[in-house]
């Protein structure tokens, strides 16, 4: 028997990934869906999941299924967490994706807006993480994959952002930190269980908007060793990887997928 031939196969594994449908998860939810697993993916709009569902027709299987739920809706998901677990008799994976915080400049902010940038970049990831980890404690196996950012861990280059004022928010840097802590206390508490708890940080990924600032994308890409913006496809492998074989022995990690901002 080879022992290295299904390393990196998430063949038959049962994934859930909240935000699925969005811009780079919408590529995470393909690449399982194309790489043999059963995709469980809830999110807020019912166009952008009536999209990503078409994308069965070309895989000839029914690979994707899809729930429009909010994830800030405790009781909704922890009943679609259980369904799924009904109909498979597992879940081997969570990816914590959904986001839904404003950006914010400071001097605009107040207690409001900062609590609801919390609730939209942290609070559901624990009560997601708290639906999927019943499950997963019982089974004693599980990976867990939290999107992180860049500025869970550096600060924003306000310069760059030009006049645009689109540079990350205070409750979303603070937010994405608290992701990061979690991920590692969540990784010491369940590693005896066999459970991974892992995070990504993707670099810039921005989205097509109307009008391009190209004075804005050069910029960005100057800063960039490999010199150029990521595509949404380019953080879907370090996320399979985290849930495959080959990563039974990583736990509490940071996956950094930037082109090299932030070596410098």
């Amino acid at each position: 028997m080879d022992e290295f031939k299904d390393l990196f196969s998430v063949d038959g594994k049962v994934i859930i990934i909240t935000g699925g449908a969005g811009h780079l998860g919408s590529a995470i939810s393909k690449a399982f869906a194309s790489s043999g697993a059963f995709v469980y993916v809830v999110g807020r709009s019912s166009d952008k999941l009536e999209k990503l569902f078409e994308y069965n027709l070309t895989l000839n299987k029914s690979r994707i299924n899809t729930q429009v739920l909010d994830v800030r809706d405790v009781e909704k998901f922890e009943v679609y967490v259980e369904s799924i677990f009904k109909k498979h008799g597992k879940v081997d994976a969570l990816i914590n994706n959904a986001s839904y915080a404003q950006r914010e400049i400071w001097d605009d902010l107040d207690i409001s807006k900062w609590n609801i940038g919390l609730e939209g970049s942290l609070n559901h990831y624990f009560t997601c993480i708290q639906a999927v980890s019943k499950i997963m404690i019982k089974q004693k196996f599980g990976v867990i994959v939290n999107n992180g950012s860049l500025f869970s861990f550096l600060a924003p280059c306000f310069p760059m952002h030009l006049d645009l004022g689109n540079a990350a928010s205070a409750h979303h840097a603070a937010a994405k930190g608290g992701v990061l802590q979690m991920t590692k206390y969540l990784a010491a508490l369940w590693g005896p269980l066999g459970i991974r708890v892992n995070a990504i940080s993707p670099g810039y990924f921005p989205q097509i908007r109307g009008k391009q600032r190209l004075d804005y994308i050069q910029e960005v890409e100057r800063r960039i060793p490999m010199g150029k913006i990521g595509k949404p496809i380019e953080v879907s492998g370090a996320v399979i990887f985290l849930c495959s074989e080959a990563s039974s022995y990583i736990t509490g990690q940071n996956i950094i997928i930037d082109g090299g901002y932030s070596i410098w």
